[in-house]
Formats: structure tokens, C-alpha cells, sequence
């Protein structure tokens, strides 16, 4: 078996198995983010003491100080 063999028989689905897990981490880390911008979006559609989102939002992440 020479070198070439060997890297088409472990290398490729080594590296193929090393990607595909990297693109799960990346979507699993990213669910936080979304629980956050739903629970945003659906405090911006509660709002009504503000008019414009600018408002909204700023309310809707603690108002300031």
C-alpha cells in the first residue's frame, strides 16, 4: 500500500467527518442567539408604551440605566 492509497483511504473521510462536526459545533453554538432574538422580536411586538423600533428595543434590552 503506498502513500497515495493510504491518504484516499483515512485521510479524505477523516477530514470529511472533522467537517461536518465542525458545522454541527457552529450551529449548536448558535442556538443561544436565537432563543435571544426570538424573545426580543417578541417583546418589540409587545411594546406599545414606545412608538418606533428604536425605542422598543431599547426598552426591551433594560431601558438604560
Amino acid at each position: 500500500m503506498n502513500i497515495k492509497e493510504i491518504i484516499q483511504a483515512y485521510a479524505f473521510p477523516s477530514l470529511a467527518v472533522l467537517s461536518t462536526a465542525s458545522l454541527v459545533s457552529i450551529a449548536a453554538s448558535l442556538m443561544p442567539l436565537s432563543e435571544w432574538t426570538r424573545n426580543q422580536n417578541d417583546c418589540v411586538e409587545r411594546t406599545v408604551a414606545f412608538k418606533g423600533l428604536p425605542d422598543k428595543v431599547w426598552s426591551c434590552n433594560g431601558g438604560g440605566d
